[in-house]
């Protein structure tokens, strides 16, 4: 029985994990493990006025807000019997896209396209696709400008309220966003057929069931009063429960969800799946030129689609805007009522969220809210289990952890909105040990002493490395002597890396952690700036097999002395290496 984890997703929003139990050439088991506790938001809400609670909702997440504040209101007028004007709803639907480009292009860009281009980050993955990563930062910000505009804030906007917003653009402010929209064309189209293009790897493939919004009049879009799935029903929007039927699961703080019984799908692929054929304009356009079977079977196909849905959301733009130019403002519509029940269920960027409601008394009495990535959780684990158990079959074991990490990662889960306290788990004393010896069973790893021996503790590292070279050990490097034997870019055996340095986990000085460097790049602050080298040097298949062993630093001031508590943990490591 062995183990294949990915402890820590890299490139996701959120603290999560993949792990896959092996029994001989059997996948036993797959998790998705959500780290993140609960933030029992819906209990929050108890006892709140409907105002109250449509702005404390979206700080579940700073990434959707405005998805969870479109749900909300439209679940609040709902139940309060609320009709809003043509205006708003178009206005609340150009936050919408705007949120969908913001997301969409992260995502893609920064997130996924190094998976595919074979770099380790979209700041390495600058080194060959510069434009390409410097407009998607443009589309991101243009994204957050709309935002900004319709709501208020680049985040957690107050500018809508139940019955309307506090104000509406001005009309240069919507027809700088039309322009905008229009110039950015070009490279939306070039986007499409990059990420339409994509090799994506046939494994894992098989059928499932897609769920989203049935848009209003029946055209492709975001919102909606009832549910669809590609199965061909339609469900209410009040029945919402038939179709998520949530269950608690043991390894996650997010609960799962299954449609009779089995797993299914939300997101930009279920919405390309369902409703594609009603694309218009270039995106139809696109659609027709790239769509296939695959799309229906492959969940890497995800990237494609929201990648084809940047493209709807330009094209729409300029016509809600024209729409919106035509229409004078108009006032917040008061209620009255004081009881009632409601849903609303809108498309966030990741898929079919769903927020529901009672009101007693003026007070809300009932809260639930169910997201796309806790809607996802089953499918994602049951393609990641397809994955392993095929690529064990063709006995390319290897490749599983990274199979299943791209799997996960194409789901674009939202982890902090899934979870809805936190768990704090501490490694086993001297944990680095067991990690060092196992990686030596590996190979024998080469070593780079890493830091600046005239700031204290921060020499930790060269000052490893110049013991380990005065006991003899081969392969020992400074961090000035990389760019002279170019041993991190151009080894060609795969042995393993370690780097030594001081690095900040906020520990008792002294402590001495090991991880993936991957991870320690992600996660953590270097005491120093070895991080651009590292990215822009370092083939993808050798970062993977890199590690960093980190001393927790007393202090980093000037001077050449390091403190009695990093020097003892120097001598424990070159006692471990030389062992």
């Amino acid at each position: 029985m062995k183990k294949i984890s990915v402890d820590h997703l890299a490139r996701v929003e959120g603290s999560g994990g993949i792990s896959a139990t092996i029994d001989g050439k059997v996948v036993t088991d797959v998790k998705f493990s959500i780290y993140e506790g609960p933030r029992l938001v819906e209990r929050l809400t108890v006892g709140k006025t409907p105002e109250e609670v449509v702005n404390i909702v979206p700080r579940i997440c700073a990434i959707c807000t405005i998805s969870h504040k479109y749900a909300a209101l439209r679940a609040m007028e709902n139940a309060l019997s609320i009709k809003v004007s043509t205006k708003v709803s178009l206005l609340r639907d150009l936050m919408h896209l705007g949120e969908m480009i913001e997301s969409h292009s992260l995502h893609i860009y920064y997130l996924t396209l190094p998976d595919y281009v074979g770099f380790p980050s979209a700041i390495a993955m600058a080194s060959k696709f510069e434009l390409e990563v410097k407009v998607a930062l443009e589309m991101k910000e243009f994204g957050n400008h709309i935002m900004k505009t319709a709501s208020g804030r680049y985040i957690h906007g107050e500018n809508p309220v139940i019955g309307g917003f506090g104000k509406f653009p001005t009309r240069e402010e919507l027809i700088w966003i039309r322009s905008r929209a229009i110039q950015f064309m070009p490279f939306i189209l070039k986007t499409v057929s990059l990420f339409c293009e994509l090799d994506y790897p046939d494994c894992p493939e098989e059928d499932t069931v897609y769920a989203c919004c049935h848009p209003d009049q029946n055209k492709y879009g975001l919102v909606g009063d009832e549910i669809m799935l590609s199965t061909g029903e339609i469900i209410n929007k009040d029945d919402y429960k038939s179709l998520t039927n949530e269950f608690v699961v043991s390894h996650s703080y997010a609960k799962h969800s299954r449609y009779r019984e089995k797993p299914y799908s939300v997101g930009a692929l279920a919405r390309v799946n369902n409703l594609g054929e009603k694309l218009k304009g270039q995106a139809g356009k696109m659609y027709k030129k790239y769509f296939n079977p695959r799309w229906r079977r492959n969940p890497l196909f995800n990237n494609a689609a929201q990648a084809l849905e940047i493209l709807y959301a330009f094209e729409r733009i300029p016509k809600s805007v024209d729409k919106m130019l035509r229409l004078s403002s108009s006032p917040i519509a008061e209620y009255t009522k004081k009881e009632g029940k409601g849903t609303g269920i809108v498309e966030a960027p990741r898929g079919l969220l769903i927020h529901s409601y009672e009101i007693s008394d003026g007070l809300v009495s009932y809260t639930d809210l169910i997201t796309p990535t806790a809607q996802n959780a089953e499918d994602i684990e049951r393609y990641c289990y397809i994955a392993a158990q095929k690529l064990l079959e063709a006995g390319d074991e290897d490749k599983i952890k990274d199979r299943m990490d791209l799997v996960v990662r194409a789901y674009d889960p939202c982890i902090s909105c899934s979870a809805h306290m936190a768990e704090v788990k501490k490694a086993p004393a001297e944990d680095w040990k067991a990690k060092l010896a196992a990686i030596k069973e590996k190979a024998p790893p080469m070593f780079v002493g890493v830091g600046n021996r005239n700031r204290s503790d921060d020499g930790a590292g060269v000052e490893l490395a110049l013991e380990l070279k005065k006991l003899g050990v081969c392969d020992v490097y400074l961090e000035s002597e990389l760019e002279k034997h170019r041993i991190l870019w151009e080894y060609k055996d795969l042995r393993p890396l370690i780097l030594f340095d001081a690095v900040d986990f906020k520990e008792a000085p002294g402590k001495v952690t090991l991880l993936p460097l991957n991870y320690v790049i992600d996660k953590t602050r270097l005491s120093h700036k070895i991080l651009p080298f590292i990215s822009m040097q370092m083939r993808y298949k050798h970062l993977k097999n890199a590690y960093m062993l980190g001393i927790q630093p007393e202090s980093i001031e000037e001077g050449t002395k390091i403190s009695r508590p990093v020097r003892q943990a120097i001598l424990k490591v070159l006692k471990e290496i030389k062992n």
